[in-house]
């Protein structure tokens, strides 16, 4: 089967995001499990399909998602509603959007991560 040209796919935006609160490492697998159920409790089957969520990078507290430019406000929605992971209360913070996965880790994954807060940056 041959693969759509670039004209014909859908665009995609990533969304850097933190989950404040998690004392124990959890699995991209989780994450990407309360998404889709917050997704669905939302926006039904039907919008959490044309969204075309995919948890792209986690290392236990930053994570990327990718997800379809058109439902990109309803992925950030969803997103800001997961209050819990694994038994344990969680706040998600969006870091910021970006076109690219690159893009997204070096401006918002790096630079929050190794930021100084003495500073008060």
């Amino acid at each position: 089967m041959k693969r759509l040209p670039p004209s014909l796919r859908h665009r995609k935006r990533y969304i850097a995001f933190r989950l404040i609160g998690l004392n124990k490492p959890v699995e991209r697998k989780e994450i990407a499990l309360r998404l889709t159920e917050s997704m669905l409790s939302l926006f039904g089957e039907v919008g959490s399909a044309h969204a075309g969520i995919w948890v792209e990078y986690f290392d236990g507290e930053y994570g990327i998602v990718r997800c379809n430019t058109k439902s990109l406000e309803m992925v950030k929605v969803a997103l800001t509603l997961i209050d819990e992971v694994q038994g344990e209360r969680v706040l998600p913070l969006i870091l910021g959007v970006s076109g690219t996965i690159k893009k997204c880790k070096t401006k918002y994954m790096e630079v929050f991560r190794y930021a100084d807060t003495a500073d008060g940056v």
